[in-house]
C-alpha cells in the first residue's frame, strides 16, 4: 500500500529538517499539515542528493516524527500523532495506523479489479472494499442457498432447495449449505445428487461439445472383459468360481454393491458391479448361478462373488471351490432385481428358482430368504417397488406380488403373497409386468398384460394376512384374501380386440384427443399410457379406462417395449424386436414429405431398398417453426436440423427361437435421436434410431429368451457402456455360434459418448424406479412428467444427456528430494507430484493416464521420463473417478539413473490423458512444465494414523504430524474423514495443533470424536486439508488408517 500526497511544507520539513511547522493555513485551525503539504510516496521520486528516507515522517526540531505524526510547536516543536479526522483522506485513499503505530496515514485504495487489492478485499466502484463474505463460502438464506461471490462483494443464490417429487428437500447447513437429495430428479436444474447432497453450481454448463457422429465413436470392448469362455471347446470361465457356469442368456443388472472408497456406505461414489446369472452347457432353465463383476476400478471384470445353491464364493476365496452344476438352483434366464428392500442402506437381490420360489441375497450373494409360495411363469422377470408408501418394498413379478416382514429376531424374511387373476404380462415367455402411479392416487399399480390392478389397501395395524379378523370389508378383505383388485382390464373395456397378455411399458405417448395422433395438433399431455407388445400387436391403452387407444399390427410375438425420442422430433416413438425383424412404432402419421418405408431393410443391401425418401428441409433450424410445416417437421435443436415427425422403419434380424427378445435404446452421441442396442440370435448391432441404418454389427451368439442388452455407467467414469450377455450352446445362429460366451461391455475408446446412470437394476427399468445408490422409493416420481426440468418419459432407456464434457488440466507440479529438506538441492532420485483439475462439466474415470517427460538444456530437449532401466515411459493413472470442479494430487517417484543424461532434467512436463481417452471441451491445456530447482525453503507437513481406540460411538486416534521442510509451520488443521477425501469422504472431526512445528520436528496427539459414524469405515486423515499453509510438497498430505466397525445395536 502507498502513502498518500499531503501538504508540501511537511514534504519538505522531510528533506530539510527544523522547518516551521506552523502556517498560515493551519488544519482545523491548529498549526500543523495544511492541505498543501504532502509526505511521500513509494512512487515519488527522491532528489538523489538526499539522504534522508523519504518515507519516514518529518523533522520535527531535533526529532524526526514517524510517518503517522505532524510537527506542531507547543510551544516547543513536538511530534503529533495524525488522526483521521486531521487527514481527511480522499475518496481514493483510507485512513489506516501507520506501519510503526505512530499516528494514521493515509493510503492508496484504487484500483481497476479485485486483484489490485489485499486479501479479503474486493474492488468497488474504483475502490477496495472489505469484504462481507468469505468468497464460495455457501450458507442458507432465505431464498436458498446462498454463495457468497468469487471477490467476496456479496452472496448470491445459484440455486433453490425444493423438490416436488414427493420429498423434502430443504437448505441444509452443517458447516456448508446444500441441498439434501434422493436423486437428480430431487436437484435444482444445473446440480445432480452425489450420495445424497445436490452439487454443482446451479448454472449453465459452460464446458461443452457438439454432439460426435456416431459413425465417428463406434463402440469397442472395454477393457477387462469379456468375461466368461472363449469359444466352442473353451466355455469354461477359466480363473473365475464354478468355471463350467458360463453361459448367460438373461438381462444382466448394474448397481453398486460395495464401499468402494472406504466412507462406509454404497452409494454413487462407488465402483458398480454387473449382476446375472449362467448356467452349465444347456440347462438354460435350472441350475442357475448367481453372479457379480467389478465394472470398473483395479479389479474392472473380476468377479465379486458367486453363489452356487448352498456354496458361496466370495472375492479373495480360493476360485477352486468346488460346486457341481447341479447343486446350482436358480432359474437362470429369468430376470433378478437389484434394490434396497428394507431401507438400510444395502442392496438386496432377489432372483427366481428354478421351482418358481423366489430368494433373497445379500449384497455379497449370500442367501437371506426364500419364499414359501411359487410365482408363475417360465422366466419371470422381477420389480422392486414400494406399492403402498410405507415399509418395506414390494416384489412384482407378473400378477404376482410378494412381501416382506421382519422375523422374531430382526431378520428380512418374505411375508404374503398376492394375486390378480386376469392378464400377467406374458409373451409366450415372462410374464415381464410394469409398475406405476395409473390413477394419481399416491400409491403404485400393476400393470399385467392388458390388466391394471391395484394394490389393496391393508386394514390398519395387519402386518401379515394371519393378523385379520375375517369382518372386513372392500379393499381390506381383498388384502385379507390376498387379492389384487382390477382397476381396469382391457378384454373387459373393448372385447377381443385388445390383447390379453403381452410386455407392457408406461410413458406418455399420446396426446389428450384420444382419436388423434399425436403431434403439434396433439401435443403430449403429461398423462401416460401403456404400451403392449403381444403377438401380432402393438397396442396403446388409455391408462384410467383402459379404452384402445391404437392398434398396430406386428409380425408375431415381441420382445418388451422400448420407448424413447428415436428420432429427435421431440415426440417418443415405440421400439420392439419380433422373430425376423426390429420395429420403430412412430406415432407421428406418414406424409408425402415423410412417406412410411413398407419395406424391411436388410443388412446384405444399401440404401432405401424399395423405400421412398423422406425429404426434411435442410435448412438449419433453432424452433419447429423454422421447418415450415409443422404438421410434417419439427426441429432436432441439438443438430440445428429439421427432421420429419414420422420415421418408422423396419430392419430385418434372425430370432427363431424365442422370438421375444428384447432391446434397449439410448441417445449415445447426445444428437437428439435414440440408437437403438439390439442382440438377436446371431449380432450385436447399433441402429440409427431416425432410419435404421445399421452403424455397427458385430457377431455374438445366443440363444434368446427374454433378455436385452442394458446401458449404464458401469465403471464411475461419466459415459454410458453396454453390457449383455452371449451363449454359444444353443447352435441356432445360422452363422455359427464358434465365438465367445458370458458378459460383455462395450463403450467408446475416446470416451465420447455421454454419461448415463451408475444403475440399472429390474428388466422394467423406467429412471425414477430406483435411485443411483440402489433406493427404493417409498413414492416413485411419475417417469413421464417433468422434475426440476428434467423429464425422462422413457421405458428401457437412460436419462438424455447433452453435450456436457470434461476439462482435465495440470493445475500445479511439485518435486522434491525425499530425505531432504524444502529449499535444498535437487538430486538423486526425486518424487513429483502433480495436481490434476477437473475444470469441466463431467467426471472422469479412473484410468486416465498421467504421464512424464523432461527436457535437459544439454540435450535431450525433450524425452519419457524412465521408470525402470527397460526404459518404460513413467506414467501413473488417477486412480479414482474424478467430479467436476474435483482435484487429485498423484506423487511418483523418478530415479535420473534410468535416461540417457543420468542427471535430473532441467525442467519436467507433465501431461494428463496424452492418449485424449477422454474427449474435453478444451484440449490444449493438458499440460505443463515445470522448471527444476531447489526451490524456496517452506514446510512439508506429514500425517500419520496409529491405532483407533474407544467405545462407539466414542473414537481416538492416534496421530503423529511431521514437518519434513525448513520453516516452521503454526496453527496446522488436521482433519479426519470416513472414507477417502478424494472419493467424497465424509468429515468426522478436526484438530488444530498450535505449534510451532519446527523443522523436523514432530508431535503426537490423540484426537477424540464423540459422533464417530455407526457403521464400517476406513478411517483417513489429511493435514493442512484447506492448503492454508504453504508446502513444497502437497502430496504427502492424505495419510489412510484402519478399517474401524462401529455397528450400535
Amino acid at each position: 500500500m502507498l502513502y498518500r500526497r499531503v501538504a508540501l511544507g511537511a514534504w519538505l520539513c522531510v528533506f530539510f529538517g527544523g522547518c516551521d511547522c506552523g502556517g498560515d493555513d493551519p488544519m482545523d485551525g491548529d498549526a500543523g499539515v495544511g492541505e498543501d503539504m504532502q509526505v511521500p510516496t513509494a512512487d515519488m521520486e527522491r532528489p538523489a542528493d538526499m539522504n534522508v528516507d523519504a518515507f519516514v515522517g518529518p523533522m520535527c526540531g531535533d526529532l524526526r516524527c514517524g510517518p503517522g505524526e505532524r510537527c506542531e510547536e507547543d510551544p516547543d516543536p513536538v511530534c503529533v500523532p495524525n488522526t483521521c479526522d486531521d487527514l481527511s483522506c480522499s475518496a481514493t485513499e483510507r485512513c489506516e495506523p501507520s506501519p510503526d503505530g505512530s499516528g494514521n496515514v493515509c493510503v492508496d485504495i484504487s484500483c481497476a479489479a479485485t486483484i489490485d487489492c489485499p486479501e479479503a478485499e474486493h474492488c468497488a466502484d474504483g475502490v477496495c472494499t472489505a469484504d462481507v463474505c468469505e468468497p464460495g463460502v455457501r450458507s442458507c438464506g432465505a431464498a436458498g442457498v446462498e454463495e457468497c461471490a468469487p471477490d467476496g462483494s456479496g452472496t448470491e443464490v445459484p440455486f433453490m432447495c425444493g423438490s416436488d417429487a414427493y420429498y423434502t428437500s430443504e437448505c441444509t447447513d452443517d458447516g456448508g449449505a446444500f441441498c439434501p437429495c434422493r436423486d437428480d430428479w430431487d436437484c435444482p436444474a444445473d446440480t445432480r445428487c452425489e450420495a445424497g447432497v445436490c452439487e454443482g453450481t446451479g448454472r449453465a454448463p459452460t464446458c461443452l461439445l457438439p454432439p460426435a457422429p456416431f459413425t465417428e465413436v463406434l463402440p469397442s470392448m472395454e477393457p477387462g472383459f469379456p468375461w466368461g469362455g472363449t469359444g466352442i471347446g473353451s466355455e469354461d470361465a477359466v480363473g473365475s468360481p464354478f468355471p463350467q457356469s458360463s453361459q448367460v442368456v438373461m438381462t444382466p443388472l448394474v448397481a453398486n454393491l460395495d464401499d468402494d472408497n472406504g466412507d462406509g456406505l454404497i452409494d454413487e461414489r462407488d465402483i458398480p458391479e454387473i449382476v446375472f446369472m449362467t448356467f452349465c452347457d444347456s440347462a438354460y432353465t435350472t441350475n442357475g448361478v448367481l453372479r457379480a463383476v467389478h465394472g470398473g476400478g483395479p479389479n474392472r471384470g473380476a468377479d465379486f462373488f458367486a453363489t452356487c445353491g448352498s456354496t458361496d464364493w466370495h472375492e479373495g476365496d480360493d476360485p477352486s471351490v468346488s460346486c457341481s452344476c447341479s447343486a446350482a438352483q436358480l432359474d437362470p434366464t429369468s430376470t433378478p432385481a437389484v434394490g434396497d428392500i428394507d431401507g438400510d442402506g444395502v442392496p438386496e437381490i432377489v432372483a427366481i428358482t428354478e421351482n418358481s420360489t423366489v430368494q433373497l441375497f445379500s449384497n455379497t450373494g449370500a442367501v437371506l430368504a426364500e419364499s414359501a409360495q411359487s410365482v408363475g411363469g417360465n422366466n419371470p422377470a422381477i420389480s422392486i417397488v414400494n406399492l403402498d408408501g410405507e415399509g418395506f418394498a414390494e416384489l412384482v413379478i407378473g400378477d404376482d406380488v410378494l412381501t416382506f416382514v421382519r422375523d422374531s429376531t430382526g431378520n428380512v424374511i418374505f411375508g404374503d403373497i398376492f394375486r390378480g387373476n386376469l392378464g400377467d404380462g406374458r409373451n409366450s415367455q415372462g410374464p415381464i409386468s410394469c409398475v406405476a402411479d395409473l390413477d394419481g392416487d399416491g400409491r403404485q399399480d400393476i400393470v399385467g398384460g392388458s390388466t391394471a390392478y391395484r394394490y389393496p389397501a391393508k386394514p390398519a395395524g395387519a402386518v401379515l394376512r394371519s393378523d385379520c379378523t375375517g369382518g372386513e370389508t372392500g379393499d381390506e378383505e381383498a388384502w385379507c384374501d390376498g387379492e389384487l383388485v382390477v382397476m381396469w382390464d382391457g378384454q373387459t373395456v373393448n372385447g377381443a380386440a385388445a390383447q390379453r397378455n403381452g410386455f407392457c411399458a408406461v410413458a406418455d405417448v399420446w396426446g389428450a384427443a384420444a382419436g388423434t395422433p399425436p403431434g403439434p395438433a396433439n401435443p403430449l399431455d403429461g398423462v401416460p399410457e401403456v404400451i403392449l407388445v403381444a403377438t401380432d400387436h402393438i397396442q396403446i391403452f388409455d391408462v384410467t379406462s383402459g379404452v384402445l387407444i391404437e392398434d398396430r399390427s406386428a409380425p408375431g410375438r415381441g420382445g418388451a417395449p422400448n420407448v424413447d425420442d428415436f428420432d429427435g422430433d421431440g415426440f417418443p416413438e415405440i421400439g420392439a424386436a419380433f422373430g425376423d425383424r426390429y420395429q420403430l412404432v412412430d406415432l407421428q402419421p406418414p406424409t408425402a414429405a415423410c412417406p412410411a418405408w413398407p419395406n424391411v431393410f436388410v443388412d446384405e443391401l444399401t440404401g432405401l431398398q424399395g423405400n421412398v425418401a423422406r425429404t426434411a428441409p435442410s435448412a438449419t433450424c433453432a424452433t419447429d417453426a423454422d421447418c415450415g410445416d409443422m404438421n410434417q417437421f419439427a426441429c432436432n435443436p441439438q443438430l440445428s436440423q429439421c427432421v420429419c415427425l414420422h420415421n418408422g422403419w423396419e430392419r430385418r434380424t434372425e430370432d427363431d427361437s424365442s422370438r421375444v427378445t428384447g432391446s434397449s435404446v439410448f441417445d449415445f452421441n447426445g444428437d437428439g435421436a435414440a440408437e437403438v442396442v439390439y442382440n438377436d440370435e446371431c449380432w450385436f448391432r447399433v441402429y440409427a434410431g431416425i432410419d435404421g441404418l445399421v452403424y455397427f454389427k458385430e457377431q455374438s451368439p445366443s440363444r434368446t429368451r427374454t433378455e436385452n442388452p442394458i446401458v449404464a455407467d458401469v465403471d464411475n467414469d461419466g459415459n454410458a457402456e453396454i453390457v449383455f450377455g452371449a451363449s454359444n450352446e444353443s447352435g441356432f445362429c445360422s452363422q455359427g455360434n464358434d465365438f465367445n460366451n458370458g458378459i460383455e461391455v462395450w463403450g467408446d475408446a475416446s470416451d465420447a459418448w455421454v454419461g448415463a446412470r451408475r444403475i440399472y437394476n429390474q428388466h422394467a427399468y423406467h429412471v425414477t424406479n430406483v435411485t443411483e445408490s440402489g433406493g427404493v422409493p417409498t413414492r416413485e416420481p411419475e417417469s413421464w412428467r417433468t422434475w426440476n426440468g428434467r423429464l425422462y418419459n422413457s421405458y428401457r432407456s437412460q436419462p438424455r444427456s447433452f453435450g456436457v464434457a470434461p476439462d482435465l488440466q495440470v493445475g500445479g507440479v511439485q518435486v522434491t528430494s525425499p530425505g531432504a529438506t524444502c529449499g535444498d538441492a535437487l538430486t538423486g532420485v526425486v518424487d513429483i507430484t502433480a495436481r490434476i483439475v477437473n475444470a469441466g462439466d463431467l467426471r472422469v474415470g479412473g484410468d486416465i493416464q498421467v504421464t512424464f517427460y523432461g527436457e535437459w538444456d544439454a540435450g535431450p530437449v525433450n524425452e519419457p521420463l524412465y521408470a525402470d532401466a527397460a526404459m518404460t515411459p513413467l506414467s501413473t493413472t488417477l486412480g479414482r473417478p474424478l467430479e467436476p470442479g474435483g482435484e487429485l494430487f498423484l506423487t511418483v517417484t523418478y530415479d535420473p539413473a534410468f535416461n540417457g543424461p543420468g542427471t535430473l532434467p532441467d525442467r519436467i512436463r507433465v501431461v494428463v490423458d496424452e492418449a485424449a481417452a477422454e474427449r474435453e471441451c478444451l484440449e490444449d491445456n493438458n499440460e505443463l512444465t515445470h522448471d527444476l530447482s531447489a526451490g524456496e525453503g517452506l514446510a512439508d507437513l506429514v500425517v500419520e494414523l496409529g491405532a483407533v481406540g474407544g467405545r462407539c460411538p466414542s473414537k481416538t486416534f492416534e496421530t503423529t504430524m511431521t514437518n519434513n521442510g525448513s520453516v516452521a509451520a503454526s496453527d496446522v488443521v488436521v482433519r479426519y474423514y470416513a472414507g477417502d477425501p478424494a472419493s467424497g469422504g465424509e468429515v468426522i472431526h478436526e484438530e488444530t495443533v498450535t505449534g510451532p512445528i519446527g523443522p523436523g520436528e514432530s508431535v503426537t496427539f490423540t484426537a477424540t470424536t464423540s459422533s464417530f459414524p455407526p457403521r464400517s469405515v476406513v478411517v483417513y486423515a489429511v493435514v493442512d486439508p484447506d492448503d492454508a499453509i504453504a508446502e513444497c510438497n502437497d502430496g504427502n498430505n492424505t495419510a489412510m488408517g484402519e478399517r474401524v466397525e462401529c455397528l450400535l445395536l
